[in-house]
């Protein structure tokens, strides 16, 4: 990948996160986040597909989880915790765009351990 991508591709990615951040300053718990699944979704998904194409794979991972997450909330279905695991996971993000020391395997264990029904 040549420089120049590796710049914007993170701009956009940094953007994409910011923009969730945002989303959530208007959210203080679940049902906040199913009102706002359809523009968080659309960041995470963009987020899983262009991350790792910039060599970002724990953030396309993260995003990958959330966006699965966020797409049976948007189809109906109530997910306990998942304002918490959508901020954990927007700050680990965060941390790791701005090369931040950030905690991956605990993040992806956490959720793996809470919502394995539901991603498997």
């Amino acid at each position: 990948m040549s420089d120049e991508f590796l710049r914007v591709a993170k701009e956009e990615v940094s953007d994409d996160i910011a923009k969730i951040s945002n989303l959530l300053k208007n959210c203080s718990g679940d049902s906040d986040i199913s009102k706002n699944a359809i523009e968080i979704e659309k960041h995470t998904h963009k987020l899983k597909g262009l991350a790792p194409m910039m060599e970002q794979s724990e953030i396309g991972d993260v995003a990958a989880t959330i966006d699965t997450l966020l797409k049976l909330v948007i189809s109906g279905k109530s997910i306990p915790g998942i304002f918490q695991a959508i901020e954990k996971s927007n700050q680990f993000m965060l941390d790791a765009i701005n090369d931040n020391k950030s905690d991956y395997v605990s993040l992806k264990n956490d959720l793996n351990n809470k919502y394995s029904a539901l991603l498997s």
